[in-house]
């Protein structure tokens, strides 16, 4: 059994394509749900008035490697989306150990199991973990800095990206001093309601897990918990919350939260601590964990449906939708015949027949067409 026939086994059928076209988890990343992934035939992003500016920091040419690493890595730009590349290597010590299983299944003593399943899936879990998943934490990433900054700002591999969504002045609420989030005269709740006006009803109110852990440990809030979910993996609490109408004095000179039942100042919040993976700049081979959304502030997400408004004249009047990820085609997969979506492959490089690569790219770039159904509610520490 020769890699070549487990990549030929894998890639059968278009299967490698497929996987790498998976939607992320829905219950482990959140991005999806307020800009669904969409496959488009063009470059070019209609983003209302979004402004896209590329600034190279370093020459890459146009035929340059793919980066190696534990981490997707930003390398080119298609026109108006960003350009994902991933290339990675099974390791020496997952090497190592899948020579130890391959071993046992030669000597017969890995029972029902084979040569072939081993490498299959150590092949398929090298694609899977160092590739697809690499590209969902990266398109996370922009979505959410999208959806919480209204903004990126990313350099990777020597290459920025520059996106401003034009979000409204009005729809950026600043929260400083006692005012602020851990404050004793917060602005949480007047925000939150101000925000809710402005977008015309939220259909997600966000924020990281540790902003979200602050909003219920201040007791100026007021806030009863009515429910308190978990994702499978801990990466998105949903908090459902109602405000009180009184403090109590405990007797010692503070105050506790007196129940009176009133449920007509409510809300859900969702905390979320998702992580991503990127190489650290200042320790080369290492690796650091970059949070999807910044603590401090809270993104308050309007409908992102495109319904119908009629006119006074009776005219049809189109009301843009918040927006979408757009994926664009690439031109690795256009090659090879595959025209939309992500292009992904293995591959045993010729000079050594015994080393597994895997490779993934990805043109996508986050589009908010219509930013004033986003208002960020922004506190000092």
């Amino acid at each position: 059994m020769t890699w070549a026939q487990v990549i030929a086994g894998l890639s059968a059928g278009r299967a490698l394509i497929e996987i790498a076209n998976t939607s992320p988890a829905a219950a482990e990343y959140l991005g999806g749900r307020f800009l669904p992934r969409v496959q488009r035939p063009d470059y070019d992003v209609a983003g209302g008035q979004m402004e896209i500016r590329s600034v190279m920091a370093g020459h890459v040419g146009m035929d340059s490697a793919y980066p190696q690493g534990s981490a997707i890595q930003l390398r080119d730009y298609g026109h108006k989306t960003a350009k994902l590349a991933q290339a990675i290597e099974l390791g020496e010590e997952p090497a190592r150990n899948l020579q130890k299983l391959l071993l046992l299944a030669q000597a017969g003593q890995a029972q029902g199991r084979s040569v072939q399943d081993f490498m299959g899936e150590a092949g398929l879990n090298l694609f899977n973990k160092g590739v697809v998943q690499s590209l969902d934490d990266s398109a996370e990433y922009l979505t959410m800095q999208a959806l919480t900054r209204a903004k990126i700002d990313w350099t990777f591999n020597g290459r920025r990206l520059l996106v401003d969504y034009g979000l409204p002045t009005a729809n950026r609420i600043s929260l400083t001093g006692t005012a602020k989030f851990s404050g004793s005269a917060s602005g949480f709740w007047k925000a939150l309601t101000d925000a809710e006006k402005l977008v015309k009803g939220s259909v997600g109110v966000v924020m990281s897990q540790n902003t979200l852990q602050t909003i219920l440990d201040n007791v100026f809030h007021r806030i009863q918990i009515v429910s308190d979910v978990y994702s499978p993996e801990r990466n998105i609490r949903t908090v459902q919350i109602r405000k009180t109408q009184a403090l109590v004095s405990d007797g010692s000179g503070g105050y506790v939260i007196g129940s009176t039942g009133d449920q007509q100042t409510s809300a859900t919040l969702i905390g979320y601590g998702r992580e991503g993976q990127i190489i650290d700049p200042s320790t080369p081979g290492e690796t650091i964990g970059v949070q999807m959304v910044p603590d401090n502030v809270i993104a308050v997400i309007g409908r992102n449906s495109s319904n119908e408004l009629v006119s006074l004249t009776g005219t049809p009047l189109p009301q843009q939708a918040l927006g979408y990820y757009h994926v664009a085609p690439t031109v690795e997969g256009t090659w090879r015949g595959e025209a939309l979506g992500r292009w992904g492959r293995l591959y045993t490089p010729e000079d050594n027949p015994y080393l597994l690569v895997a490779e993934g790219v990805e043109n996508g770039l986050p589009v908010i067409r219509n930013a004033e159904r986003l208002v960020l509610i922004e506190s000092e520490a």
